[in-house]
């Protein structure tokens, strides 16, 4: 049961990360220039990146399925980008300002096992 508590926990922090992320890269930037901005970081990568996050939880598990869950992750993040782009809702900026969000949120609460596999 330790384990499944420390997995919440995770969650739990990467989530508040995130929301702290879009505040100040979403909400903020909007409520200084306006809501049709879009430099503004992209809170479909970011929640995304998220659900994303929680399902790798039930496929890291199982270790042949990582690389195809990569692949579909990747897959999922470049789909949403090009729309985002296409319907003219974010540019380069704000995808990248979401996906650097969604990262160094997941990657913070994960820190000590990667930290483990970061040698120089």
């Amino acid at each position: 049961m330790g384990n499944v508590r420390k997995k919440m926990m995770k969650l739990f922090f990467t989530f508040i990360l995130m929301i702290i992320g879009l505040y100040l890269f979403k909400l903020y930037p909007m409520s200084l220039y306006g809501k049709d901005i879009i430099f503004d970081s992209s809170a479909h990568i970011v929640l995304a990146s998220f659900i994303l996050y929680i399902i790798y939880f039930f496929i890291d598990q199982n270790k042949s399925w990582r690389i195809p869950f990569f692949i579909f992750s990747f897959a999922v993040l470049v789909i949403i980008s090009f729309q985002r782009i296409y319907v003219n809702a974010h540019n380069d900026v704000g995808l990248l300002l979401g996906l650097v969000i969604a990262v160094i949120s997941i990657a913070i609460p994960q820190w000590e096992k990667i930290k483990k596999k970061i040698k120089f």
